[in-house]
This record gives C-alpha cells, structure tokens and sequence, in this order.
C-alpha cells in the first residue's frame, strides 16, 4: 500500500507540471538582486550570466529527469545497483543541488529522494525529503511534497506519532496534499488496528471529488475491505 501511494505522487508530478515548475523556479531572484546592481555594463553582464546559468540548470534538470525516469520498483530490502544512466542521472541531480538556483535545486533535492528510495537506500531518500521540507527559503508546497513523501516511504515502519503529527500538518481540507496525506493516516489507522476509525477515514475518502482518482479508488477498496459485513 504505501509503495502504491508513493508511485501515485510520483505519476502526478511528472512531465509537463514538473517541467513547467523548473522554468518558474530557474529565474528566481534576478529582479531582486538587479536592484541593487549600478551601471548599465553590470546589469547588462548580469542578466546575460543569470541567464545562462538558469537555462543550462534547466537543461540540465531536465535531462537528469529523463535518466532517472523509469527505475524499477523500490527493493523490499537491500540495495539494488542503479544502471549506468540512472547513476548519471543521480550525480547530475546531486550536482544541481549543490550548485544550481535555489528553486532548481529544490527540485532536484527531491527527485534525488525518489531516486534513493527506487533503489534501497531508504536513509539517503528521507534525508534528501527532510532537508527540503527543513529549507525555509524553498516554495511550502515543495516543503509540503518532502514531508509527505518522507512520512510515506516509513509508514510500514516508522514512529506511528512522528507520522500523525507530520501527516496532520498535510491533510486539512483545502491543502495540496489532503487525500494523499489523509489516505496515510488511514494506513496508520490499519496499522495499529483501529479498524472503524480507518474505516470512516476511507469511507469520506471514497466520496470526496477534489482528490486524485488514484487515491478514491483505493479508498473504495478500502473501504470495501473494512466492512465488518462483507464476507
């Protein structure tokens, strides 16, 4: 279940959303720090740098994605190797996060994650997660994503009250996150064996229309595989 979950995000930020989230991000901060250029011979020199600079990390982001796209799925244990494309993918990955602009980094911080969970290395997936949601200066939605993403991958094993309280943070109605947040509190829930309250949890689920379709069906089943009258 929460391999399923995680694979759900991960289709709904790909492709053009992702794309169009890394040209936004690139440029940020050039209008603000040429304020506070003087001449015309600097300003001209620095917009055509930031420029460039935005650009190539783009390009470059976007090619990592393209090598980092299609990895199996994550090892029930132990570490699976990564292939030599994907490998590439990752080291470009880790070098925009050290050297790119701040919003291209975020990004790359967090497809660094996936990337660490698709093959094993779960310590280095949640650190990724956790540095960006801990990163003030990153968009709150993206903090939001790595919390969600860092309290999904630990759902089979992780503290029950860590995750609430994390979870809770991402599962009000109107949020970004609502259903997938709220439909990891409900794994919780079936967890620890409060079967009715997961069992309501799924039920309301099932019913709301503002939630990734994804996430409804599975609540459906869910809710479905709860009945105390079924079977």
């Amino acid at each position: 279940m929460a391999e399923d979950v995680f694979k759900e995000v991960d289709a709904e930020l790909k492709a053009e959303r992702m794309r169009q989230t890394a040209r936004r991000y690139a440029g940020l901060g050039i209008g603000v720090i040429a304020a506070v250029l003087v001449g015309a011979g600097a300003w001209s020199w620095h917009i055509s740098a930031q420029k460039t600079k935005a650009l190539n990390a783009t390009g470059a982001y976007l090619s990592a994605l393209r090598q980092t796209d299609h990895l199996p799925p994550a090892p029930t244990t132990g570490i699976t190797p990564l292939s030599e494309t994907a490998q590439a993918g990752l080291a470009s990955l880790q070098h925009l996060v050290a050297t790119g602009p701040h919003g291209i980094a975020t990004l790359a911080r967090l497809q660094e994650g996936g990337v660490q969970a698709a093959h094993g290395d779960v310590k280095a997936a949640l650190a990724a997660w956790d540095s960006v949601q801990a990163d003030p200066k990153a968009d709150p939605l993206l903090r939001d994503l790595a919390n969600l993403l860092w309290c999904q991958k630990q759902l089979d094993g992780g503290d029950p009250a860590t995750l609430r309280s994390r979870l809770s943070l991402l599962s009000g109605k109107g949020k970004a996150w609502h259903g997938l947040a709220t439909e990891a509190l409900g794994i919780l829930d079936v967890r620890e064996g409060h079967t009715e309250q997961a069992r309501k949890t799924f039920a309301a689920l099932a019913v709301e229309q503002d939630i990734p379709a994804g996430v409804r069906s599975r609540a459906q089943a869910m809710t479905q595989a709860l009945d105390p009258s079924a079977g």
